[in-house]
């Protein structure tokens, strides 16, 4: 059996003066359902802090959309999002949410 080699994912760069918001990805959908069921299974709480330590640990590309456009989405790494998130002062509970984003970085 002959292993080849992935291509690496092509990853997109925020532009200056547009306004983005976080996606929540497929993969994190279906990483918040297993948690879900993995809490309430019977497995616990231990089950739940592991796996979610193994996302942070495994996230490193997030996906984005400009404000107003959510049919465009990008895919960008996540510290470029991290930074992103500091210099225009969006609370990380509120980053995926459009309309808070925007106010938050029009009020600056």
């Amino acid at each position: 059996m002959k292993l080849h080699k992935l291509n690496p994912v092509k990853v997109d760069h925020l532009q200056e003066g547009t306004v983005y918001y976080r996606r929540w990805t497929k993969f994190e959908k279906v990483f918040a359902v297993v948690g879900v069921l993995l809490l309430f299974t019977g497995i616990g709480i231990v089950s739940d802090v592991i796996l979610l330590a193994m996302y942070l640990y495994c996230m490193d590309k997030v996906d984005v959309s400009p404000v107003g456009h959510p049919d465009k989405r990008l895919l960008i790494k996540k510290h470029e999002w991290d930074h992103y998130r500091h210099v225009h002062g969006i609370d990380y509970w509120h980053q995926h949410q459009p309309r808070r984003v925007k106010a938050m970085v029009s009020h600056q």
